[in-house]
């Protein structure tokens, strides 16, 4: 069997429909958990992130997938996952592997070349291994994808200028609000995207900033970091070097300059269920939540918010969305969800795209690479390259030693050394044919891989070359 992604994303599907198979989080790890006890898959992975929910597998055999697939959706949601199949993509073997790498690079991405992604299939590939379900070949595939999305972000400009999904949610607000100065900021949410958006969106001058939030300490370690002017950290493996790009997210003054210190601003916590109460002060809301259902209703929040002076922006960059569609319908409302980000940083692409081809050109040498290294593992070929392995010794040990007899003994030897090469290599070739048979996908490629790492055999045809 080989690799398969089945997946649903920005580029097929709009976010009322991705929602529906959205797996946060915990919905994840839960379906993974179930399908590692119902022995589905080999092997299986789960990358979601805002603009897409794809599946990555090895199968136990050659049944469609993808009615399963939404079945378990449904169940860990709790609600039907009635989705056309036809805006799934699927993709196997080298088409696969593209797909990873193409996502892992930002290509895929809705703003291309955002960094983002990386993180996120990493917790994608974190959560496969904590329930034992990404093995050998996920293990792989998924290192060399992290490799390659590193590898074409240095080698690249693809970045340049790019914007995250909460970069672009605070330029959303640039075009509603002239300036922030004297605006009040609700973060709805508390993870790493709310807490881009307030390094991005907090700057001297924002009158206060309210963090509301499920678990209130949670909230409350936001606000204590944006009141004493502690942007949030970096990731530690992910860090960003490239001054342009510094300058484009204002963590750097001019060229050549250094990071700026974090503005210090008035922040508090509150619980969501306080939300009607401090809606009422915001002039910019900014959701990104883990929630299975909507946070801000309209039940709840519409008359405070006609109650409200003034503008009031709310985007949404949550998948499933946070915002109930009838508060855009306010007349004091403008309401935006992730379906509208791409049209604000349409102006910062043609730079990007210029890269493109660069990105595709090494894109396509490192699927080939890996293809080449997945072929490798054929336990057929395996055997032939091993035989050779050993011939090879044996001839570079004839001409060494061959010299010192006479030619009837070096006939002799020459067949007294075939013979104990085959008596040699009789149980690992045994070993290697009963592969096929007897062990899954992951486990063959595995001790087929260890085989040919152990004698080297990639030197034979490709010298220097690893696997």
């Amino acid at each position: 069997m080989d690799l398969f992604v089945i997946g649903i994303s920005h580029r097929t599907a709009p976010v009322e429909v991705r929602e529906k198979v959205a797996l946060p989080g915990p919905l994840s790890r839960q379906l993974l958990r179930t399908m590692h006890a119902e022995k589905t898959f080999e092997e299986i992975l789960v990358a979601d992130t805002c603009n897409r929910t794809e599946f990555y597998f090895v199968p136990h055999n050659d049944a469609d997938p993808l009615p399963y697939i939404l079945d378990h959706v449904a169940r860990a949601k709790g609600a039907p996952a009635d989705v056309e199949p036809s805006l799934f993509y699927r993709h196997r073997g080298p088409d696969a592997v593209r797909h990873l790498f193409s996502v892992a690079a930002g290509l895929d991405s809705q703003i291309v070349g955002e960094s983002e992604i990386l993180g996120q299939l990493k917790t994608g590939y974190r959560l496969a291994l904590e329930e034992r379900t990404a093995k050998f070949l996920l293990n792989k595939l998924m290192h060399r994808a992290f490799r390659v999305g590193k590898r074409i972000r240095t080698e690249t400009q693809l970045g340049f200028g790019s914007t995250s999904v909460a970069q672009a949610a605070a330029e959303l607000a640039g075009q509603v609000f002239a300036e922030l100065a004297g605006k009040t900021i609700l973060l709805v949410g508390a993870g790493k995207t709310v807490e881009a958006a307030a390094k991005t969106l907090v700057r001297p001058g924002v009158k206060q900033v309210i963090v509301a939030n499920r678990t209130l300490s949670r909230a409350q370690e936001l606000a204590a970091d944006l009141s004493l002017g502690r942007g949030p950290a970096q990731e530690a493996d992910e860090p960003i070097t490239c001054p342009a790009l510094l300058r484009l997210l204002g963590l750097m003054n001019a060229p050549g300059g250094s990071a700026p210190t974090p503005a210090r601003i008035p922040a508090r916590a509150v619980e969501l269920v306080d939300l009607p109460a401090v809606i009422g002060e915001a002039d910019i809301v900014l959701c990104s939540t883990g929630s299975p259902d909507l946070v801000l209703t309209h039940e709840a929040l519409a008359e405070p918010i006609r109650r409200r002076q003034g503008l009031l922006l709310i985007v949404d960059i949550a998948v499933p969305r946070d915002v109930d569609p009838r508060l855009g319908k306010l007349p004091n409302v403008f309401l935006h969800n992730i379906n509208d980000l791409d049209k604000v940083v349409e102006g910062t692409l043609a730079r990007r795209r210029s890269e493109i081809p660069k990105a595709q050109a090494i894109l396509d040498y490192e699927v080939a690479k890996f293809s080449a290294w997945r072929d490798s593992l054929d336990a057929n070929a395996t055997i032939l390259q091993l035989r050779r392995r050993f011939e090879l010794v044996q001839v570079e040990q004839l001409e060494r030693y061959g010299r010192k007899f006479d030619p009837a003994a070096r006939e002799q030897l020459q067949a007294f050394t075939q013979a104990l090469i085959n008596k040699a290599l009789h149980q690992p070739i045994t070993f290697l044919r009963s592969l096929s048979q007897e062990a899954d996908t992951s486990e063959q490629l595995l001790m087929v891989d260890a085989v040919r790492r152990m004698f080297d055999l990639d030197s034979i045809e490709t010298p220097g070359e690893d696997s």
